[in-house]
């Protein structure tokens, strides 16, 4: 660190995350200089293209120059694969003994889901660091201030559970509010399938909107009703286990993710009463939008931002029936933006610094 600015390095350059974090990190007032790192491209120049760029050129290094790492970064972004990040992660901390190693925000879902069974069930894999899971916070902002404050390392959320949990977190944690049904759906911007999917995807003219992983094996899954209970478990008086069905979708535009949630309770609530519940549980949030009766989100206006906005409804005929709406940039607060907003508070930096 010099005059308060710090360096980072960002593993995994040449994908969408990677890319999009390269644009807001090399803009950062606080980022003074950082490395790239990549295993097909190292040794090359990389510089961002289309909207957004900084105009920044840097060399790409081997993602196993762990002494760059360990010796000249004070902040690490993964940007790998699912299952690729946790073995990054545990040969830098094997090469540094634990002991110089700087922080870390991991962009895969290899240390989100704290049951490590639950983890390689979804994954399909044998995890390689069990052992350092629980030294991972689990990045969703507005939650675990507190905690991430305090880190060194984070697991940034997937952008499903980011929807998901800012859309249930007031209701989940309210005491008199007991649950009985949740059921999402969520549509997302094609990107979010990352750089295989874009190319097919646009390859074959980009109109097509469909499901897929509908049968209850979606990765996201588990980690959103592992924290949906946890949240739960903090001020409720009563054991439950909550469960959901969740309907993932890919819609014919390249950013934005919508989430729906139907939402069952004891408790026969107005539109007003939520919106009420809602605007004080996020009161001191810069990056979530409460929007006003009868207004619902729409995926143009958080695009390019890091902004979550939240509306409500409700059907007269189904009077303890909720309607949630949550709208995102996926790769913004979904991702990347909300990597850099880990980053502002783990350093001491204002929470909106780079991302306005």
């Amino acid at each position: 660190m010099k005059n308060n600015t710090y360096k980072v390095g960002i593993v995994g350059i040449t994908g969408i995350t990677g890319n999009k974090l390269y644009n807001f990190l090399f803009r950062h007032p606080k980022i003074s200089d950082g490395y790239l790192f990549s295993e097909t491209e190292q040794g090359k120049f990389f510089y961002s293209k289309g909207k957004f760029t900084n105009n920044k050129i840097l060399p790409v290094f081997d993602k196993t120059t762990y002494e760059i790492c360990c010796n000249d970064v004070d902040i690490i972004f993964l940007c790998l694969p699912h299952t690729v990040s946790m073995k990054f992660v545990n040969e830098i901390y094997n090469f540094s003994n634990g002991k110089q190693i700087p922080k870390i925000i991991d962009l895969s879902g290899d240390f989100r889901i704290k049951n490590v069974s639950l983890y390689e069930k979804f994954y399909t894999i044998k995890h390689s660091c069990p052992e350092l899971i629980t030294k991972f916070v689990y990045g969703l902002t507005e939650i675990y201030k507190p905690q991430i404050i305090q880190s060194q390392f984070i697991a940034n959320p997937g952008c499903f559970p980011t929807t998901v949990i800012l859309g249930l977190a007031p209701l989940i944690m309210k005491q008199q509010i007991e649950i009985n049904e949740i059921i999402i759906d969520s549509k997302s911007g094609y990107s979010g399938g990352g750089k295989k999917l874009v190319m097919e995807y646009e390859g074959y003219g980009g109109n097509n909107t469909y499901a897929y992983n509908a049968f209850g094996t979606h990765r996201h899954i588990p980690e959103i009703e592992e924290q949906l209970n946890f949240l739960y478990s903090k001020n409720k008086k009563t054991l439950k286990e909550i469960k959901i069905i969740f309907t993932p979708y890919v819609v014919p535009q390249y950013s934005g993710m919508y989430t729906t949630i139907y939402l069952n309770t004891n408790s026969v609530l107005s539109c007003e009463e939520l919106i009420d519940i809602y605007t004080d549980f996020y009161k001191t949030e810069l990056f979530i939008r409460i929007l006003p009766i009868n207004t619902l989100p729409q995926t143009k206006n958080v695009i390019n931002t890091n902004y979550c906005e939240i509306g409500f409804a409700k059907e007269q005929n189904s009077p303890y029936w909720i309607k949630i709406f949550v709208a995102i940039d996926n790769l913004i607060k979904g991702a990347v933006g909300q990597a850099v907003q880990n980053m502002n508070l783990m350093f001491g930096i204002e929470e909106n610094c780079g991302l306005e």
